[in-house]
């Protein structure tokens, strides 16, 4: 569950003040997917940077299962991100990897067991539709369906 309460978010730069987000609050429910969608500079990137906290809140509380980010330490913090699974606009995958192996990528960082990535790679490419490509490299892939196979495993 992410839950966000009051979120503003205002940057200085030089003399002007920028008020990226004014009293933001979200909640998704544990198990919901989510996008954020709107006009180019209406502070999107910054409010999905406020949840793992990538960007801090100038004012809010951001809870993820329970637990509030914004109190926590900078190792607390790097550990309490390993369960946010998040999709960036601009992402890199790894030509050099397969679909499976760029999916596994964070379980294997995670020291996750290896059948247990094998299961759970498995079970998300086939809820996706890639179950037959896993395999494959991302060069066989349209741009656009690039997307549909940077999971998030958490």
């Amino acid at each position: 569950m992410i839950k966000l309460s009051n979120i503003t978010k205002v940057f200085h730069q030089g003399t002007r003040t920028i008020q990226a987000l004014n009293n933001v609050s979200l909640h998704v429910p544990a198990g919901q997917i989510y996008g954020v969608i709107g006009a180019s500079g209406a502070g999107k990137s910054t409010l999905i940077r406020c949840v793992n906290l990538l960007e801090r809140p100038t004012e809010g509380s951001v809870l993820v299962d329970g637990q509030e980010l914004t109190t926590l330490s900078e190792s607390e913090l790097t550990k309490a991100r390993r369960q946010i699974g998040m999709i960036f606009q601009h992402f890199n995958l790894l030509s050099s990897r397969t679909v499976f192996g760029n999916v596994a990528l964070p379980l294997e960082l995670d020291n996750t067991p290896k059948d247990e990535i094998k299961r759970r790679v498995t079970e998300l490419l086939s809820l996706v539709g890639l179950g037959d490509k896993h395999d494959s490299t991302r060069r066989i892939f349209p741009v656009g369906r690039n997307n549909v196979w940077r999971l998030p495993v958490h």
